[in-house]
């Protein structure tokens, strides 16, 4: 989708950040808009993060004196248990992590399971040709601002999210892999729909208070900015 205002054209594609290699080259209206760019604007440069490691780790952890284990059933944790043993480590070890950070953790190792993977992710693959063709990239978002979204969620959301991850995580692998393969595939109308379905049924697992902070709050902060770009008038051509 195109938007012009003056001068300045900017170019909105939706993406996903797991990919396969058979995606490339993208279809042939995504590789002319990003060929006219001069910018590009991924939510956050996964080339170079600039990533706070100490103070992600004061987020991931409980700020009180409470641990994973008192925030989840017996069923749940054992559950977990079993997972991360199968991945040869001890949950003991996580214990002081909140929620939001184990269900982090369990997603890496989904994609692991899966047939898609980061290397081949579409905001991976514009920001390597991007730097290679020396245009300009612009973060929408920074590392710190997605995890303090993720950690200022309530105890209740983090655990409804994490149980439901823990229910479901057999089964996220294949979701993961159809996810890929609608979303190539989103120029046919099935592929479109099957694209629309997944993400809509990945919404109304959350509530309220994920669904506002997570797409909301970050989609109008985004917008904001693409505005500003958009007001400029740079008279460049801006891709996302």
């Amino acid at each position: 989708m195109g938007i012009v205002h003056n001068e300045t054209t900017l170019y909105v594609q939706g993406i996903i950040h797991l990919g396969h290699e058979d995606f490339y080259p993208l279809a042939t209206e995504i590789e002319k808009a990003y060929d006219s760019a001069d910018v590009i604007l991924p939510e956050i440069n996964v080339i170079k993060p600039d990533v706070n490691e100490e103070e992600i780790n004061k987020l991931a952890l409980f700020r009180e004196e409470m641990t994973l284990d008192e925030v989840l059933s017996v069923k749940y944790i054992q559950k977990l248990s079993d997972i991360f043993d199968a991945q040869g480590l001890s949950l003991k070890k996580f214990n002081k992590y909140q929620p939001w950070y184990i269900e982090s953790v369990l997603g890496a190792f989904v994609r692991e399971k899966s047939e898609v993977a980061p290397e081949y992710g579409v905001d991976l693959y514009f920001l390597k040709r991007a730097s290679n063709d020396g245009k300009e990239i612009i973060e929408l978002e920074t590392v710190e601002d997605q995890y303090n979204v993720f950690s200022g969620y309530s105890i209740d959301t983090q655990v409804q999210m994490l149980e439901h991850t823990i229910q479901t995580y057999e089964q996220q692998a294949d979701w993961i892999n159809q996810l890929g393969y609608n979303w190539i595939h989103s120029n046919s109308n099935s592929g479109r729909e099957a694209l629309i379905k997944i993400v809509s049924n990945d919404l109304e697992r959350a509530d309220g208070e994920y669904q506002k902070e997570m797409n909301d709050t970050r989609n109008m902060n985004m917008v904001n900015k693409l505005d500003k770009l958009l007001q400029s008038n740079s008279g460049k051509t801006n891709s996302l």
